[in-house]
């Protein structure tokens, strides 16, 4: 049993597209999967809405607590709110075992992930090393002058892994679309986005 949660305090981060396309990987694999939307803009189970039936299942909620019960190899993955502080965010990291926050290159996004990792650390599950904090770098650009720069930040973040850096790419557009993921595409297609997804799946598969 894995909980994983998607959180970036500010919006726009894309932490719906990759909680939908972890969902559909391990869908894929065979694990039971259940996805939580709490976002109130309900981008993940909009996707959900749209995945063709011949695809395997994922279970959708947008309720914290009503989840199905879980086996040995279930996996449930949180879409998080935007804006959520203190005791309401912290009621949720106390359900997590990894969270995983995405931050686009920008400077806005870079100072407001600054912020956020800052109270993060200070809550009790993360002090107390039962929770673990992955990076991503997402929508991205390689070899531009801001997304160099959100590299070199998020290497430097102490103590804090930074995991993978995902492309701007016209897949996670497809995937949004139709209701798959990534890993349910052409691997000729996808073979990069694929490539960039190995770190954090190790990193997820690791703890």
């Amino acid at each position: 049993m894995k909980s994983i949660m998607f959180y970036n305090s500010k919006g726009g981060s894309g932490k719906s597209t990759l909680a939908v396309n972890l969902a559909a990987y391990y869908a894929q694999r065979g694990n039971q999967v259940t996805l939580v939307d709490l976002d109130p803009q309900e981008s993940s189970i909009q996707w959900l809405n749209s995945r063709p039936i011949s695809k395997p299942k994922i279970y959708g909620t947008k309720k914290f607590n009503k989840l199905q019960k879980k086996s040995k190899d279930s996996i449930t993955i949180y879409d998080l709110p935007a804006s959520l502080y203190g005791s309401r965010l912290e009621n949720y990291v106390k359900k997590a075992d990894l969270i995983i926050v995405p931050v686009m290159p920008s400077p806005i996004d870079m100072r407001a992930a600054k912020e956020f990792i800052s109270s993060l650390r200070g809550m009790g599950p993360i002090i107390r090393k039962r929770v673990k904090i992955g990076l991503v770098a997402n929508r991205c650009r390689a070899n531009t002058n801001i997304f160099l720069e959100l590299d070199e930040y998020l290497v430097k973040e102490r103590g804090i892994k930074y995991i993978t850096a995902f492309r701007d790419n016209t897949n996670y557009i497809r995937s949004a679309r139709t209701g798959i993921g990534i890993f349910e595409m052409g691997e000729s297609l996808t073979a990069q986005d694929r490539e960039e997804w190995k770190p954090l799946l190790r990193w997820i598969n690791s703890n």
